[in-house]
């Protein structure tokens, strides 16, 4: 009986140093299989949201395919009407999870899709089509790629179905914030002159001072916008020796607003917590400046204009408080959320 238990230790040894070989020496294959599994809720009846912001989703299962290893995959799905349609005829759709091969992806998502897949011009061809009575049957296949990994990505050869999808009209547009200060929109030449944020003056604020999210960043809240900052000079005729870079209140000031509420902070992002504060920034904007915001922040940040009007680009990233200030105008681009200035 002792020996036995032994020779069993000594298996339950070789075993593991064989195992902690191939984890330590994995070999990738192309996999050959991959496969998306029939919706337990197939036939059950859903809706779609018109709302980007409506968090529902609904789900899709499949397997993971066979990489030769315990790969970290990233999963999505493809939709379509028609489930003998070409590859690149389907539309696909990004996982909420997207590790997960459980996957669960967003019904407004799916219904931006299904407008497109339709050829939907606008909420009234939507309307006048009847779109949103019928219940659509939708295809669907599964997505798998290891991230970084060229030729990894394999697309499920099997399709399943949702049979009672009701479609809203669904459109992705940019989301957007106000800028307010000693700035003008260039296109227009109107002047903000710190005008009030308020309802009464939304008309104003949505035809010249906004920053926009870019059209492949929807739904990021990644906002950008080119304007001119105002030198200050008139504001100091009388008072020319202390026009100069040194004062922060001869300096072009501005910060900005989530929604139109007043002067409140609850809306605010401003560069300090307290108001009539300037966050001096001049001697950085041209290089490309980069900082903290801070939420419900009554403070602005200042750049010392000598006189006339300078171009400036921002950006602020909402959710991680951060903003972006480069001279001149520019093109914007992203590698991940950080912006890039052409």
């Amino acid at each position: 009986m002792k020996n036995l238990s032994i020779i069993c230790a000594l298996v339950a040894v070789i075993l593991g140093i064989t195992s902690c070989k191939q984890e330590e020496n994995p070999k990738y294959h192309t996999p050959t299989t991959f496969t998306i599994n029939e919706p337990a809720l197939k036939n059950q009846a859903f809706q779609t949201a018109n709302d980007m912001t409506d968090p529902a989703t609904f789900n899709l299962f499949c397997s993971q395919p066979d990489y030769g290893f315990s790969a970290i995959c990233n999963y999505s799905a493809l939709v379509s009407l028609d489930p003998e349609a070409e590859l690149d005829q389907w539309i696909e759709l990004a996982n909420t999870t997207p590790t997960n091969a459980n996957m669960a992806i967003q019904t407004f998502e799916l219904g931006v899709a299904l407008n497109q897949l339709l050829n939907v011009e606008n909420q009234e061809d939507f309307n006048d089509r009847n779109l949103g009575t019928t219940p659509q049957t939708c295809y669907f296949r599964a997505v798998c790629e290891i991230p970084g990994i060229e030729g990894s990505r394999i697309v499920s050869s099997n399709v399943v179905s949702y049979n009672k999808v009701l479609i809203q009209y669904a459109e992705k547009k940019p989301g957007w914030i106000y800028i307010c200060g000693n700035i003008q929109n260039i296109e227009t030449g109107e002047n903000n002159k710190f005008t009030t944020p308020s309802i009464a003056n939304l008309d104003a604020y949505n035809a010249n001072w906004a920053l926009y999210e870019p059209q492949d960043m929807i739904g990021q809240k990644l906002y950008v916008g080119t304007f001119n900052l105002v030198s200050k000079e008139d504001d100091f005729k009388e008072d020319m020796d202390n026009f100069n870079e040194g004062n922060v209140d001869a300096c072009s000031q501005f910060r900005f607003f989530t929604q139109l509420l007043g002067w409140s902070r609850d809306a605010s992002l401003g560069s300090n917590s307290e108001d009539f504060f300037v966050f001096p920034i001049t001697d950085k904007w041209e290089s490309g400046y980069s900082g903290e915001v801070i939420d419900q922040g009554l403070g602005n940040w200042g750049i010392f204009v000598p006189s006339g009007v300078q171009p400036v680009t921002i950006v602020v990233d909402v959710p991680n408080l951060k903003i972006f200030v480069k001279e001149g105008v520019h093109e914007v681009t992203f590698v991940g959320r950080d912006p890039e200035f052409k």
